[in-house]
């Protein structure tokens, strides 16, 4: 039995350190939180202005177009004036050419709020993205940080799994799960020692005939209150000259 409690032991500080570990690596991220919030609120200032900056260029051209066809419009009635042979049909061209220009003098007008806007818009946009710019240069440095933090980190809990499997592989696989449960449920300690007669996990006292049964050393028992796994420890020997 001392053989697999050794071992047990051993499991113990490789999953403890495994658990270390995990523990440092879910820090890393927290480094660059702060930052990422910053990057992140600017990046969506900048997208929402971009978005408002595209729909402002597209009513623009919208309205240069309209704009154009209507003076096209005009162009062809003024050329068709020459070809009308009564008053009336002249009169009446000649109303519908004044209403295409007031038509398209308040286009113009439209066009010109929008082209106030836009300029507007485009300098908001270059601003963001200025802002982004500035904060995005670090993040991305620091990410590149993070990453490689990140992948040392792996590095380590993956040696550390491949040696956990090879020192369980020692022992009993039932026993290795129940070992398992155990250091998940009492916070990373599943073995510890029993000294003078009290259980090292929660010191609580043993019951004599459990203590004595510990000292045999022919099987695994727990702790009756705190169910970790016990092994024996022998007292301290008392210093010479006393």
């Amino acid at each position: 039995m001392m053989e697999q409690v050794k071992v047990l032991i051993d499991l113990q500080e490789i999953m403890t350190r495994g658990r270390s570990v995990e523990s440092e690596k879910r820090k890393v991220p927290l480094e660059v939180a702060d930052l990422k919030g910053l990057f992140e609120e600017r990046e969506t200032k900048f997208l929402s202005a971009q978005q408002e900056f595209e729909q402002l260029k597209k009513d623009r051209r919208e309205k240069e177009r309209e704009i154009e066809e209507e003076r096209d419009k005009v162009e062809r009635a003024k050329a068709k004036l020459m070809s009308i042979k009564t008053n009336k049909e002249y009169y009446a061209m000649l109303k519908e050419i004044e209403a295409t220009k007031r038509i398209n003098a308040q286009r113009e007008e439209e066009l010109l709020s929008v082209m106030g806007r836009y300029e507007e818009s485009e300098k908001r946009l270059a601003e963001y993205k200025a802002a982004v710019d500035e904060v995005g240069d670090e993040y991305r440095a620091r990410m590149v940080d993070i990453d490689a933090k990140m992948s040392v980190f792996d590095r380590e809990i993956g040696a550390l799994e491949a040696k956990k499997a090879q020192i369980a592989s020692r022992i009993d696989k039932g026993l290795a799960r129940r070992f398992e449960m155990i250091f998940d449920r009492r916070d990373g300690i599943a073995i510890v020692a029993a000294r003078n007669q009290s259980c090292m996990g929660c010191h609580m006292n043993l019951s004599p005939q459990l203590f004595n049964l510990l000292q045999r050393d022919d099987r695994i028992h727990t702790c009756p209150n705190c169910n970790r796994i016990l092994y024996y420890e022998a007292p301290e020997a008392e210093p010479s000259g006393k």
